[in-house]
């Protein structure tokens, strides 16, 4: 599996298994867009890498874009609380990918805001995460 791959494994294995975002969205976190009456929610937003290769080490800086979503119109709630968890949950964690090494996991930035639909808040948490690749 990539390391792009592998990433979005871990963290949403880790998400998956937070007790404070478990308490938040039940379970419901998805790779694609969700049906409606599945809020609050998390979802996999776009993500990138710039590589980082040295003569001897391949790795890669990796941004990965977490979407926290609720039908509360409110900034302040569930949306604002579910964005927090994320960030205590992925910011510093130190989870092991299944081929590549995890060097670091940090959460860049959280921006909660009323999205375009005008009824549903969005959270989003930026992580970036540093790997060094495993090469055949």
């Amino acid at each position: 599996m990539s390391a792009s791959g592998e990433l979005q494994v871990l963290i949403f294995n880790r998400l998956v298994a937070d007790a404070a975002v478990h308490a938040i969205v039940a379970g419901r976190i998805y790779d694609g867009r969700p049906s409606s009456g599945s809020f609050p929610c998390i979802t996999f937003g776009p993500s990138d890498y710039v590589p980082d290769n040295l003569e001897c080490l391949t790795s890669r800086e990796e941004t990965v874009q977490i979407d926290c979503w609720s039908d509360d119109q409110s900034r302040l709630s569930p949306c604002k609380k579910l964005a927090d968890a994320v960030k205590a949950s992925l910011h510093n964690f130190e989870g092991q990918l299944a081929t590549h090494f995890l060097v670091e996991m940090k959460v860049e930035a959280v921006r909660v805001f009323l999205d375009q639909d005008g009824i549903k808040a969005h959270g989003v948490v930026i992580v970036t995460a540093s790997i060094d690749e495993l090469t055949s």
